[in-house]
């Protein structure tokens, strides 16, 4: 899914034939300030249908667009020309008229040229907007499609009747010649949503589609240490308190890798950490049957009473502690634990630290496990090892975000906990990730999918990046 940005400044790209060659218009500030301007609100939007991704099916349009809130619907006409319509209300499949008095229809581009004109609705009519199964998007002087349709010699021929003809909204002197060239035949037809809050993002959106996930796996199925540096996978190791998601991580992209929901580690709330024990766990991918090149390494949770003694950790980051080593409380590790490495090679060391905080907790931090963090990052710095954090639970930090997480980036109080822990950890912003693991989710979700492996990504960077500076 991909978000379009509503800015307040003056764009400077001016052929229509450069905007076409990208996936929608919105390329030109000056587009997204006119449309602010006419919304009348500050907004971005996302782009919920396309006809030449999505198809000429009104289902597949209802489907995508029913119930969802205000959008505004853009026609690509063939002759250069942009127009489309703006509803208020939802789209909806009830097979009647609807009237909605703040609709609005509009032109963008005219024979390549910028020329925005809003044409309101004329204030007595009732019915403006058709709401029909058997329809794609209709506005009274602006339909579009009955049926299905299909792209004939390249372009989509749309509905011409009453076509920008004044009965239902004021044109003035324009008419269906000047705005559409006669006619309403479309190389392009897109549906966004209109979305309140903040009209630029806190950090660049992703795109939000199967092909983005696709391509994060296969950067991550590609991904290979050098081989002289006799490392066969790099080491991840999660570090947080008690139930920050630490262990959820390790599901999510289990989950991820195996196309369903899975588990591997124990995960939930409990007064003491249900992780004990060290764990590396390898990842296998099911369309190659073999393991990725990394181990996420789990550990015990953090808490003010019962710690993983510092020593231990030192022993992890250094490759001393062997996998299922039990964490004791009450005594550290020494070169007589059992399975103890005294001679750790590269390939037995951690290449990346990654702290798990919980983002619905951060401004109540216990002021031990924040130290406990810092005494751990003095660790890392010491040895040179690259340190990214999770902030879990945005569900939780932002009510827009629980109910869309693509809403992630342009959530204030998401951006506001992201420069909280940057703030506290003392590591900048951009090595802060927010995510959503899988939990009350019974199915894989692509958005959620996205960022974890998005995350994971810039983890085996960092891994990278560790080894190349021993190299």
């Amino acid at each position: 899914m991909k978000f379009v940005v509503i800015k307040t400044k003056v764009g400077l790209l001016e052929k229509f034939a450069e905007l076409r060659r990208t996936d929608n218009i919105f390329e030109t500030d000056r587009d997204k300030l006119q449309l602010s301007s006419w919304f009348g609100k500050e907004c971005h939007l996302k782009l919920l249908y396309k006809i030449s991704r999505d198809g000429g099916s009104p289902q597949t349009f209802h489907n995508l667009c029913d119930n969802k809130g205000p959008t505004v619907t853009i026609f690509y006409n063939t002759d250069n020309n942009v127009y489309g319509g703006y509803l208020s209300d939802s789209w909806r499949s009830t097979g009647s008229w609807c009237a909605d008095k703040s609709s609005f229809l509009f032109q963008l581009y005219s024979n390549f040229k910028w020329q925005p004109n809003m044409f309101p609705l004329i204030k007595e009519k009732k019915f403006n907007v058709f709401f029909a199964a058997n329809h794609g998007p209709a506005f009274d002087n602006l339909l579009s499609f009955e049926g299905d349709i299909q792209k004939t010699s390249n372009y989509y021929e749309m509905n011409t009747e009453k076509l920008f003809d004044g009965s239902y909204y004021v044109t003035g002197s324009a008419n269906p010649k000047s705005i559409a060239n006669g006619h309403n035949n479309v190389a392009d037809l897109e549906v966004y949503l209109v979305k309140d809050g903040p009209a630029e993002p806190w950090r660049e959106p992703l795109v939000w589609e199967s092909k983005t996930l696709d391509s994060l796996k296969e950067f991550i199925r590609s991904f290979q240490p050098k081989e002289e540096l006799n490392v066969p996978e790099v080491n991840i190791l999660l570090v947080g308190q008690v139930s920050a998601g630490k262990s959820s991580v390790v599901n999510t992209i289990n989950s991820v890798w195996k196309g369903e929901i899975s588990t591997r580690s124990w995960a939930g709330s409990s007064e003491h950490s249900l992780t004990t024990s060290f764990t590396k766990f390898r990842i296998s991918d099911p369309s190659t049957g073999t393991y990725l090149k990394f181990r996420l390494c789990d550990m015990r949770g953090l808490e003010e009473s019962m710690d993983v003694k510092s020593e231990d950790i030192a022993f992890l980051l250094d490759g001393n502690l062997p996998n299922k080593y039990k964490f004791n409380p009450s005594a550290r590790a020494t070169k007589d634990t059992p399975g103890f490495v005294k001679d750790p090679t590269m390939k037995d060391m951690i290449h990346t630290v990654v702290f798990v905080i919980d983002g619905s907790n951060v401004e109540v931090m216990p002021g031990g496990i924040i130290k406990k963090l810092k005494d751990i990052k003095e660790m890392l710095i010491e040895r040179d090892i690259p340190l990214l954090v999770l902030v879990t639970k945005i569900d939780k930090v932002c009510s827009d975000v629980d109910k869309d997480v693509e809403e992630v980036f342009f959530s204030n109080a998401v951006k506001k906990t992201v420069d909280k822990v940057s703030d506290v950890i003392a590591i900048p912003r951009s090595h802060v990730l927010p995510v959503k693991n899988y939990e009350k989710e019974r199915t894989l979700q692509n958005n959620l999918s996205i960022l974890a492996m998005e995350a994971l990504k810039q983890a085996l960077l960092f891994c990278q990046d560790f080894l190349e500076n021993q190299s």
